[in-house]
């Protein structure tokens, strides 16, 4: 028997409607994505977006301390290094003053004064492991200048940052001052203050202009480590063998 829907196709497109909007579906879905926060009437641009207002590339602050600043001899540095002005100096520990006269024939620079240094610099164990270092080479300890990248005892010093405060123009200037023969340079960060390549051997750091130099770890490292005096001592005949 062949069967027919007498029902009008409108009806039953309406109840289906109905059907669908009692399952609680009174909204038309698509696969397709529509931009509903989009204005139509705007006109697609297909170009890219021109960026944001660059901002101008910062410049590095200048370095709290330039050379050309400091004492222009040796008596008025020696004051300014122990003084107020020294920026570099940690308020809760004694400014140590440089020790020697111009001309010597050794200039040491340690990185910092020891922490109970009061009157004089390396007063302690330090500056006992560097009289001997000196007295081995032949050198009366009484005859160098001793000098420190620091003016006190500092904790955990924040060598990047001092160098960008200008601590490199301060100790090249102190050497230009005191005009030494020779510079020992007691502190693996020293030479990367001074300008070195970081990413280089700082014991490969050779000399202040024209003169000679010779790099090496702060006296607090020497004295826990043998094997690097062994290795200080062995580059320092090397250094000071006649030419």
């Amino acid at each position: 028997m062949e069967y027919r829907n007498e029902i009008p196709l409108g009806d039953q497109f309406a109840a289906a409607m109905d059907w669908w909007r009692d399952a609680g579906v009174d909204y038309e879905f698509s696969d397709e994505i529509v931009a509903l926060l989009v204005d139509e009437t705007e006109a697609e641009d297909p170009r890219p977006a021109a960026p944001a207002k660059v901002e101008a590339e910062k410049k590095p602050p200048e370095p709290k301390v330039k050379s050309a600043d400091l004492p222009r001899d040796l008596a008025a540095f020696r004051d300014w290094w122990v003084g107020p002005d020294n920026p570099f100096a940690n308020g809760h520990a004694a400014r140590v003053a440089p020790i020697g006269k111009q001309g010597a024939p050794l200039m040491v620079i340690t990185a910092m004064p020891e922490a109970e240094d009061r009157d004089s610099l390396l007063s302690g164990p330090q500056g006992r492991l560097v009289g001997n270092v000196l007295r081995a080479m032949g050198l009366d300890p009484n005859l160098a200048y001793f000098a420190s990248a620091l003016p006190c005892h500092t904790t955990l010093p924040d060598w990047d940052q001092m160098a960008a405060d200008g601590l490199g123009s301060v100790i090249a200037h102190h050497v230009t001052l005191a005009k030494p023969q020779r510079v020992l340079l007691l502190g693996s960060k020293i030479p990367a203050v001074l300008g070195h390549n970081p990413a280089a051997p700082p014991d490969s750091f050779s000399a202040f202009a024209d003169t000679p130099t010779l790099a090496t770890f702060a006296p607090d490292r020497l004295l826990d480590h043998a094997h690097q005096r062994a290795r200080l001592w062995k580059r320092l005949c090397q250094w000071t063998a006649p030419q």
